[in-house]
């Protein structure tokens, strides 16, 4: 029994090695991609540590429309890659996240099941935490990254979850990265933009990274005279 059992092991090793050696390298790259990333809820490496979270029952400070709380513990979340993030007490959230010129595309962005994404992330880029020692303490890449998985290890649908990882990284804040900085494209371009990428996002599914390489594509042209439409023919 015992040696049957090796050999099963054995010859499913085998078909892996295979496969593997078969795999393009588009397909090795989206296979990694797979396993870099938080995919589902059966995913043991997203998870939260001291949640549920806990706000102040009063705004500390309004900004604009949105009324800023202060969590009341520690936030930690644990991404694929075992980095650790952690938000402070007293971390401030509006439970958003999501740029306002991008609210009207995504829909409601504080709703609550999307608490635990927004602290983890306001924590590194939120307006009022610049003063933690979180703010900032990771490249502007990896904290939007770690948004997505965040909200998929809350539950958040993926389609739901790449929409408010696309706007974020899209519009969001891109610190000590000059050559990227997208703060002088206009807000008409920007919601354009949103716009094909949501349509792309609810019709072919792509991955984060898939995302990422769009969004990396398409900075020239929006900084461009131009600012034409995709080529839908290699998307869809």
């Amino acid at each position: 029994m015992k040696l049957t059992k090796v050999c099963k092991c054995i010859m499913l090793l085998l078909a892996a090695t295979a496969l593997s050696a078969c795999m393009t390298p588009t397909e090795t790259a989206l296979r990694e991609t797979a396993q870099n990333e938080c995919t589902d809820l059966s995913n043991p490496s997203c998870t939260f540590q001291g949640t549920p979270i806990a706000l102040s029952d009063q705004p500390v400070r309004r900004i604009r429309t949105s009324d800023f709380f202060a969590t009341l513990q520690t936030v930690s979340f644990t991404d694929t890659k075992g980095l650790t993030w952690s938000a402070p007490i007293r971390t401030l959230t509006d439970g958003a996240s999501i740029p306002a010129l991008f609210h009207p595309l995504v829909g409601n962005p504080t709703d609550p099941e999307f608490l635990n994404a927004a602290v983890m992330h306001d924590a590194y880029c939120g307006i009022g935490n610049e003063s933690g020692l979180a703010f900032r303490a990771r490249s502007w890449e990896e904290t939007h990254r770690m948004f997505y998985d965040a909200l998929i290890a809350s539950g958040v649908g993926p389609i739901k979850a790449k929409t408010m990882f696309a706007a974020v990284y899209l519009a969001g804040p891109r610190w000590n990265d000059a050559a990227r900085d997208m703060s002088e494209v206009s807000a008409q371009r920007l919601y354009r933009e949103m716009e094909w990428c949501i349509f792309w996002i609810t019709r072919a599914n792509p991955s984060r990274d898939e995302i990422i390489t769009w969004m990396r594509k398409r900075e020239a042209v929006l900084k461009s005279a131009d600012h034409t439409p995709p080529n839908w023919d290699n998307l869809l």
